[in-house]
């Protein structure tokens, strides 16, 4: 049997769950949430809250820069949207959006990856220019990150309405083209040295590997190319398209080829 992604990526998504829902059980791993906190006593923050929090306050705090440098340095080895495909309940929730839809049925709507982009630049300006990190206070991410934390199910609404939106407004529409945390990984995604690789002389050109991509915008340009690496910021390495090949031509690499 060959080896498969998806469950160990289910199973990290799943864990990033329970460790946010561990003071349920009154432990003490991890405390915080995605923006800010305590993992095993290692303090870890969300590269956009120090911007953010840094333009609004005016003030420079060391400590806070080397909590960001702590995780900006690994996603930018791992690849910057790992976040998304690994990390993020958000996107799982994504996820669960693209199943009902090929169940039920939905548009199959989409907007510019672009976007997300777009999204970063307008919340640093936003926080420099009205004094607080707002995009801390609106975002789904922390909202359910805190929904979850506290046990406070009535902001889990607002994940729910992305959901509804999603399904028949236009699919994946915060991932794809409104996360501002998406934008800023994705530009660090460009230069990170862990890429999703393929050998051409394998490929029999079936096309599965696109139909499984879930942003075909990503996988699709490198293929046509002829390139031997995906090289947009904006693959979250979620290796559908490594399970999904039959001859086995994508592989992870390691360095720039």
């Amino acid at each position: 049997m060959s080896f498969k992604w998806w469950p160990v990526r289910r199973t990290v998504q799943f864990l990033v769950l329970a460790l946010i829902a561990s003071p349920w059980a009154g432990l003490a791993v991890f405390r915080g949430n995605l923006a800010a906190g305590d993992l095993f006593g290692l303090s870890l923050a969300d590269p956009l809250a120090f911007l953010q929090a840094t333009l609004a306050s005016r003030q420079f705090v060391p400590s806070f820069l080397l909590s960001a440098a702590i995780v900006t340095a690994f996603y930018f080895l791992v690849g910057g949207r790992t976040f998304c495909g690994w990390i993020c309940p958000v996107y799982l929730l994504t996820e669960l959006g693209e199943k009902l839809r090929a169940r039920f049925g939905g548009v199959d709507r989409s907007y510019s990856l672009n976007g997300t982009r777009w999204a970063f630049a307008v919340t640093l300006v936003v926080s420099l220019a009205a004094g607080i990190p707002l995009f801390e206070v609106l975002s789904p991410l922390g909202i359910t990150a805190r929904a979850i934390m506290f046990r406070a199910w009535l902001p889990l609404l607002l994940p729910l309405a992305i959901l509804i939106v999603e399904l028949f407004v236009a699919r994946r529409i915060w991932c794809r083209s409104l996360c501002p945390v998406g934008g800023f990984y994705s530009l660090i995604a460009r230069f990170s040295p862990l890429r999703v690789g393929f050998e051409t002389s394998k490929c029999n050109h079936c096309g599965v590997c696109r139909e499984a991509c879930p942003v075909e915008e990503v996988l699709a340009p490198s293929l046509e190319s002829g390139a031997r690496q995906v090289v947009s910021g904006h693959c979250t390495r979620c290796m559908r398209c490594l399970d999904s090949c039959r001859t086995k031509a994508f592989r992870v690499n390691l360095t720039y080829r």
